[in-house]
């Protein structure tokens, strides 16, 4: 049997203008990244990618990506793709990381599989929206390559989460997003960040899934903001998806212990 290509995702770190909490109730953001990167390199090894999903700043500036990037040196290499959140500058984003060689909203052949990560962030709001042109880049990819099986990335949720004030908050034209999906089978599975905890769940045959935070996490459920302080849901973590070259996708979500007060 082939091995499986791996790639782990991680989200929402949140970096602030310089290190340390970005608000109350959260760890130094700097830290807790860190903290995962190396507890995810320790334990999984080199992956074939490291998935970025966005809100990888919370205060978006050369400097505050100049560390993101530090970071990354740091703890890896990591061969990585990122998508900006509704947190992030886009271009800033794409400028830091694309200059040492990260992808930034591209598609991009993995082994057998193609990965399509797309721009969901709206300047000035915090819900996510897909362009027609990001439609079209989707649309433009699927129709080239039915013959990979896709993994689609992007920052929004897709679909309720389950919490009403988060749920105001996700990819407005998930429709759209849908119409497309619906007409490439070859797609296996969306994933997501912005929610702060594990969501999976189907559209159809394509496997929706949220991934843990690497700052704080949001209490599931929850009507109004509230961090989720449960000794296991509480924790930060990362998503471990597993591609196999029929099409086959195996998934877990490791947690780490509490993050720096």
């Amino acid at each position: 049997m082939h091995e499986p290509l791996r790639l782990i995702q991680v989200t929402d770190s949140h970096l602030g203008t310089e290190p340390g909490p970005v608000r109350a109730g959260y760890p130094d953001s700097d830290l807790a990244l860190r903290h995962v990167l190396e507890t995810a390199r320790a334990r999984e090894g080199l992956p074939d990618r490291l998935l970025l999903t966005g809100d990888l700043a919370e205060n978006p500036s050369p400097e505050t990506y100049g560390r993101l990037k530090a970071l990354l040196d740091e703890t890896g290499p990591w061969p990585t793709s990122a998508l900006a959140g509704n947190h992030d500058d886009a271009r800033e984003l794409a400028v830091t990381l694309e200059s040492v060689g990260h992808a930034v909203h591209r598609s991009e052949g993995l082994g057998s599989w193609q990965l399509i990560a797309l721009d969901s962030s709206q300047p000035g709001g915090p819900a996510g929206h897909l362009s027609d042109a990001e439609l079209q880049r989707l649309e433009g990819a699927l129709t080239a390559h039915p013959e990979r099986p896709a993994l689609i990335a992007v920052h929004h949720p897709v679909v309720p989460v389950g919490s009403p004030w988060m749920d105001g908050m996700g990819l407005t034209n998930a429709d759209a997003l849908f119409a497309v999906l619906d007409h490439h089978p070859q797609v296996r599975a969306c994933v997501f960040g912005h929610a702060h905890q594990v969501v999976d769940t189907f559209h159809g045959d394509v496997r929706l899934l949220g991934c843990p935070a690497t700052c704080v996490q949001f209490r599931p459920g929850a009507t109004e903001y509230q961090l989720d302080d449960d000794p296991d849901t509480g924790r930060p973590g990362y998503r471990v998806l597993e591609l196999y070259p029929d099409g086959r996708l195996d998934t877990r979500v490791e947690r780490l212990p509490a993050p720096p007060a």
